[in-house]
């Protein structure tokens, strides 16, 4: 599994849990954070369910200005967003995050015998 699948998956994590704490912020940041992983790894599936659940609650959002994931980040307006957002929680604190709950999203998407990008869109339908 590469850095980014990795990444995609703790920050799909992440996104989940604050959705399930009805911290809608957090969630938008991890989503936002998971799609950008997801664009960088090839899963434009991933990055568009993203993208989705971002707008269904804040139609406002800079994410909505763009069509796609990866629109967004060929955007110079957008690149100071995602850079803002990996100090908020960059790869290392979302893996000691879900360190502390004792949650392994990689390892979830291994014994699922499933790839990340389908695992990860798994969890995304969920999140509702």
């Amino acid at each position: 599994m590469t850095d980014s699948e990795r990444d995609m998956l703790a920050y799909v994590q992440l996104a989940v849990l604050s959705q399930q704490k009805k911290q809608q912020a957090g969630r938008d940041r991890f989503l936002v954070l998971a799609a950008v992983a997801a664009c960088r790894e090839g899963w434009p599936a991933v990055a568009a369910r993203c993208r989705a659940l971002i707008l269904e609650h804040n139609r406002s959002h800079l994410i909505g200005h763009f069509k796609t994931v990866a629109e967004a980040l060929r955007s110079d307006d957008f690149q100071p967003f995602v850079k803002q957002l990996d100090r908020f929680c960059g790869s290392e604190r979302a893996e000691f995050l879900l360190s502390e709950l004792n949650m392994d999203p990689t390892q979830a998407a291994r014994s699922s015998n499933t790839s990340a990008g389908d695992y990860a869109l798994q969890l995304l339908s969920a999140d509702k």
